[in-house]
């Protein structure tokens, strides 16, 4: 009777520990697939497991199957190219995701193809609203000088428009961008910045570095909707290039502010890491962020300060003057003056 009994027990225990130790069913498997592991040990698999957010397994199709269970959501990929996906480890997010309904001048190859597009855009600019975006690159002309404010006054009238160079690092502005900004002759350069000035000293609508700053703080602020609009755009966007993770650098507070939102409704999709600039780090010290802190989802914990400008600005900080502009050596940050500043916050 003993006997009998013990074996029982241990039937009833092993079931038990089996039934503890069954795998869970996945939430998602990718089946039938040519999937790129990015593992030198096993480059290639047929078949994936997800549960949640997290890949589980990835191997076989008859190993992954192994994790079907009743509520489990099958892809058939037919033999297409499965991969890891994409971070972006330096963006802009927010801005990025405005830009997608703003003037594009990347590929604008002529002045002339610069102002047609603007004009385009102006077309459609509801009335006091501001013609914005651009990332023009006028090393792409036939002659490549900087744009002034003469290319767009005499299509923009009284509408403000301000637009960026490629590389983030100057932008141009028409007169009735100034003129709201309150920028004229007698405007002094900032720390960190120049204003492009003409042989009688009026400004020519390039603002470089800290200089933008002067025009930027006239355009009305994001609202916290447009804010979130634009976040699912930009997320929609970076979605359908196989982006799922970035860093986005020097967000506002506004920007981290929609994120958390969004994560809370479980609409954020993409993942974000993000860095707030240093000059503000004691935003973060005063609610207790010490060091990496947030979800999968959304994290803080770097922080991110420019020390010079950029090469095709001319305003990258250099030993020796540019070599196609005599007398410039560019320019240290507005966060660099003075040199021991940064030091000092973040020590």
């Amino acid at each position: 009777m003993t006997s009998k009994l013990a074996v029982y027990s241990l039937i009833v225990v092993t079931a038990v520990f089996t039934n503890a130790q069954a795998k869970p069913a996945a939430t998602l498997i990718v089946t039938n697939a040519a999937i790129y592991t990015v593992d030198k040990q096993r480059p290639k698999a047929e078949a994936v497991a997800v549960i949640g957010d997290r890949i589980v397994a990835v191997g076989s199709k008859a190993e992954i199957d192994s994790w079907r269970g009743p509520e489990t959501k099958v892809i058939d990929a037919r033999g297409k190219l499965v991969l890891p996906g994409f971070d972006d480890a330096h963006v802009h997010f927010i801005q990025g995701g405005a830009q997608l309904d703003q003037v594009d001048l990347t590929d604008a190859s002529t002045p002339r193809e610069f102002a047609k597009r603007i004009a385009a855009q102006l077309s459609k600019t509801p009335k006091g609203a501001w013609v914005v975006g651009g990332r023009w690159d006028e090393t792409k002309w036939p002659d490549p000088q900087l744009p002034t404010k003469g290319f767009v006054d005499p299509i923009s009238g009284d509408t403000p428009v301000f637009v960026e160079r490629y590389d983030g690092h100057e932008a141009l502005a028409n007169s009735a961008a100034m003129k709201l900004a309150g920028v004229n002759a007698k405007t002094p350069d900032v720390p960190g910045g120049v204003i492009m000035r003409d042989a009688s000293g009026n400004p020519t609508g390039i603002f470089k570095d800290a200089a933008q700053e002067l025009i930027y703080k006239a355009i009305p602020p994001m609202s916290h909707e447009q804010r979130l609009r634009i976040a699912r755009r930009a997320a929609e966007h970076a979605a359908s290039l196989g982006v799922t993770s970035v860093h986005h650098m020097n967000p506002e507070f506004a920007d981290v502010a929609a994120y958390s939102e969004l994560a809370e409704r479980g609409e954020l999709t993409t993942r974000i890491y993000a860095a707030p600039m240093e000059t503000d780090w004691k935003k973060q010290a005063d609610v207790g962020i010490r060091h990496a802190w947030g979800s999968s989802f959304l994290r803080l914990g770097a922080v991110k300060g420019y020390a010079d400008g950029s090469l095709g600005s001319r305003t990258a900080y250099m030993f020796e003057a540019f070599a196609d502009d005599p007398g410039n050596r560019g320019l240290l940050s507005d966060e660099m003056h003075p040199p021991g500043a940064r030091r000092r916050r973040l020590a």
